[in-house]
């Protein structure tokens, strides 16, 4: 039940904050005036130090502002180096209500989907989806009501080609 009211509530937020956006910028610097995206739609993603570009179905994309300020309730972490994981790790077990996105990726080693993340550590695949060879993003969402450092509400994977 605790699960749900995490999950229910991080959508919120989450819903809340693209909502509240004034502005959402495509990727030829137009503004664009709706209030919401909607998420099924997306096929792909990359990110930035300062945003997250999101590429849809129908051959359009957005490009949403981040705030990386202190105050703000959340964090986006790309991991590049064992010291960006470091980083991640101090946020993680000090997020106080903050929600923290975690940018990583890694290569799938085998076709029972045990893999390896860009700074070696392990990370395990769906092998129904993936291969062997196989060049993974992943994207974690850690739950803001806890400072475990595997406390992970959600996560996507997605091949990168």
């Amino acid at each position: 039940m605790k699960k749900r009211l995490v999950r229910a509530s991080l959508a919120m937020m989450v819903s809340i904050s693209v909502i509240g956006c004034n502005t959402i910028k495509t990727a030829d610097g137009t503004a664009e005036t709706d209030n919401y995206i909607d998420m099924n739609t997306v096929v792909s993603y990359s990110g930035t130090a300062n945003g997250l570009q999101l590429n849809f179905r129908d051959g359009t994309g957005y490009y949403l502002d981040i705030p990386q300020e202190s105050d703000s309730l959340t964090e986006v972490f790309y991991i590049g180096s064992e010291s960006d994981h470091e980083k991640l790790l101090d946020a993680l077990e000090n997020r106080n209500g903050k929600i923290i996105v975690e940018m990583s990726s890694g290569t799938v080693l085998d076709d029972e989907g045990n893999g390896q993340d860009i700074c070696g550590y392990y990370i395990k695949y769906d092998s129904e989806r993936f291969s062997a060879g196989d060049q993974v993003q992943s994207v974690f969402v850690y739950n803001p009501e806890t400072n475990y450092i595997d406390d992970i509400v959600s996560r996507t994977d997605t091949l990168i080609q």
